[in-house]
């Protein structure tokens, strides 16, 4: 509906069926509004114009009010226009603000006491300068909407959330992207007739950002994934309840987030601050949180479209079914590498596809028929018997480059197996060019079709995880909704030296070597008698110290540890730390650090002197359940010196997992802002600690720095 003047009110009516008003944040009147009103709307001005009548269009789509304001014209558009907001009245559920002045729009319709649910900022010259000013302004921005009772979208954004979407057959994907530009890209998917649900293009997210869109489309009854481009996240916390939001409601989502290259970091006294690694500790997330991170738009595209099309998989193996030996073995290489289980086909399996297969050629999975079987009018039935083994929950089925009526016969095949089949089949397009009927057709029958193997591959890998079968994430969910409130802000930190570190951490529950402090040499020769020896000595004052000669190991008697203590003094020692010599163990690292997003990391990994250097590392963000920390350590690289090298004796494990758990559970609390535990010395009775650095947060207290380490 179009408004034929400013005296004219907006209609009422219910929303469409799809409105749900137990969502917080109504978006779905942002998409669906009873009315827009466009400040700065504009017919001619290049630009401004094309905003405007996308507005417009919407508006004429979902019969919604639309007010033109603009003080220069006296149309747009053909539509009677408006000097300022406060000639309208009755709720706005969109402003779209196109002029540069934002703020004072805002201010302009709070004032005028006008209801507004959502503003919609076009412009631009905010925190995207990366200047002060910038900041300040989208700070302004943001309180001054909030002033108003409504939120924001953007500033820097477009109504591109506006754009018509096809009417499509099919489960549908919901695009999420903090840049428009890469948004378009996604929105052509349904050039290959995969459905959209919504498009959300966020700008700078200075309110609303692209977690709270997820959790919109995770709740949103016709998107069965989300698919998204990132630039990065704000708040973590807000993240994470929208990844929770996402698993309960089976919504898988699928993103490319940028950040892969190296970043400045921040400096940090403990091993675990310079290990943390933003984009490790995003991946970590992603995998916790059962989120699939992919680097290019073809597989952004190509899984999202695996995951809206396929059924659930309702076993974990993947069969590769192929008419060349050639494409076979490479597709079952790739797959391999990639983590995907092939299992052997049964027996019965491969006694039926004897029937049709030629003796010469495999059938026990790679399953290669060579093509003479798929041309003699088998295809179909040997697609059936691949994937009703019962081992089987995924094929992967490369289709042949067009040549010899091949790719005819197995697209054919293909096609004719759709329409029945129960379990996911992803084909690999191997042809250098997609201007072909049998890949249209391919599509046009439902299924995924990928251009590459890579892509076939972390689809497989994406549907065996599906959030509405990976028990796994159903306790990470029930963690998280225990993990307590974000803790009072830190306004400075007081670090440990290493005998306060070790008491603190020995007060809950870990176990380090015996050890003493000591003023003088004398007194670290006392104290060494008393803990027996041999012994460490170590100095005091620098956290690194190894690098300033401040560690000797295996002192065997009062002289060596008197010699160790007069050099370290020398060198510029405040004191000593006598400690028990404990061997015959693996030396770990194991740490806490706080992520600027995210929050408290977990990490385990190589430890000694050249942690650093090895960086043999896993991390895990909050919740931690005890599969993710068992799947840490197994995953580092030094994992199989643990269960016993060249005859040594296995490692606790068991001890190891649990002490990330405590870790965990230390990390919650919001007490610690670095630690860490190098070496924590794996050994066949459990683990102990050597070395340790805690660094502590003072919640709204200005107090200076701890004692020297």
């Amino acid at each position: 509906m179009v408004s034929t003047g400013p005296e004219t009110e907006p209609t009422h009516s219910v929303l469409d069926s799809n409105t749900d008003s137990s969502d917080p944040l109504n978006l779905r009147t942002f998409y669906r509004p009873r009315s827009i009103a466009v400040v700065g709307a504009h017919d001619t001005r290049a630009g401004l114009a094309s905003v405007t009548s996308r507005a417009l269009a919407h508006a004429n789509r979902i019969d919604a009010a639309f007010y033109p304001v603009n003080p220069t014209k006296d149309k747009v558009f053909d539509i009677p226009s408006v000097a300022d907001l406060a000639a309208l009245s009755g709720p706005i559920d969109v402003v779209l603000v196109l002029v540069r002045d934002a703020e004072a729009v805002v201010n302009s319709a709070r004032d005028a006491g006008l209801d507004v649910s959502f503003f919609l900022v076009f412009a631009n010259g905010y925190s995207e300068l990366g200047t002060d000013e910038g900041i300040e302004r989208e700070r302004s921005l943001v309180r001054a909407v909030h002033s108003a009772g409504a939120r924001l979208i953007g500033p820097n954004t477009n109504a591109n959330a506006w754009d018509p979407l096809d009417e499509l057959p099919g489960r549908r994907i919901g695009v999420i992207s903090q840049s428009g530009a890469q948004g378009r890209p996604l929105t052509h998917a349904q050039e290959l007739g995969v459905a959209l649900s919504y498009w959300a293009p966020t700008g700078n997210e200075a309110d609303l950002a692209a977690a709270d869109f997820v959790e919109f489309l995770a709740q949103d009854p016709e998107t069965a994934v989300i698919s998204a481009y990132i630039e990065g996240f704000t708040s973590g916390r807000r993240l994470r309840d929208a990844a929770v939001a996402a698993i309960e409601n089976d919504t898988p989502i699928v993103l490319v987030k940028v950040g892969r290259s190296e970043v400045g970091r921040a400096m940090a006294q403990s091993h675990t601050g310079h290990l943390v690694g933003t984009d490790e500790v995003w991946d970590a997330f992603f995998e916790q949180f059962g989120i699939v991170r992919v680097d290019d738009f073809d597989e952004l595209i190509e899984i999202g479209a695996a995951l809206a099309r396929c059924p659930l998989p309702i076993a974990d193996g993947v069969v590769v079914c192929s008419v060349s030996g050639g494409s076979a073995a490479h597709v079952g290489d790739l797959a391999t590498v990639g983590g995907l289980p092939l299992p052997s086909l049964s027996s019965a399996t491969q006694t039926l596809l004897r029937e049709v297969v030629p003796a010469e050629l495999n059938i026990s999975n790679p399953v290669d028929n060579g093509g003479v079987a798929v041309l003699a009018g088998h295809g179909t039935r040997i697609l059936e018997l691949c994937l009703r083994d019962d081992s089987i929950g995924v094929m992967l089925c490369p289709v042949p480059a067009p040549g010899g009526g091949l790719t005819e016969a197995v697209g054919a095949g293909l096609v004719e197996f759709a329409r029945t089949a129960k379990k996911p089949i992803l084909p690999i397009w191997n042809g250098a060019s997609a201007d072909h009927p049998v890949y249209r057709e391919l599509w046009a029958a439902g299924l995924p079709v990928f251009r590459n193997v890579r892509n076939a591959v972390g689809a497989a890998r994406a549907l065996l995880g599906h959030p509405a079968r990976n028990q796994e994430l159903r306790e990470v969910v029930r963690l998280a909704r225990a993990l307590p409130g974000p803790p009072q802000p830190a306004r400075s930190t007081t670090l440990l030296d290493e005998s306060r570190s070790t008491r603190w951490l020995e007060d809950r529950g870990f176990e380090f070597a015996a050890h003493r402090t000591a003023d003088t040499v004398a007194d670290a020769c006392a104290a060494a008698d008393e803990i027996g020896y041999p012994v460490v000595v170590k100095g005091r004052g620098h956290s690194h110290k190894s690098e300033h000669g401040f560690v000797r190991t295996g002192l065997d008697g009062p002289e060596a540890v008197r010699s160790a203590a007069e050099d370290m003094r020398s060198r510029g020692a405040e004191g000593f730390l006598i400690a028990q010599q404990v061997s015959e163990g693996i030396e770990l690292l194991a740490g806490i650090s706080v992520d600027p997003v995210l929050g408290p990391v977990v990490l385990i990994g190589a430890g000694g002197v050249n942690t650093e250097l090895y960086r043999d590392v896993a991390r895990a963000v909050l919740p931690l359940t005890r599969s993710r920390a068992e799947k840490m350590v197994a995953g580092l690289r030094i994992s199989p010196l643990l269960d016993g090298w060249r005859g040594a004796q296995p490692a606790d494990r068991t001890a190891v997992v649990d002490a990330l758990l405590r870790l965990a559970e230390l990390a919650a609390t919001g007490e610690v802002a670095e630690l860490d535990i190098n070496p924590l010395l794996a050994r066949a009775d459990g683990v102990i600690g050597l070395d340790a650095l805690v660094r502590l947060t003072t919640p709204g207290v200005d107090v200076t720095e701890g004692q020297a380490l």
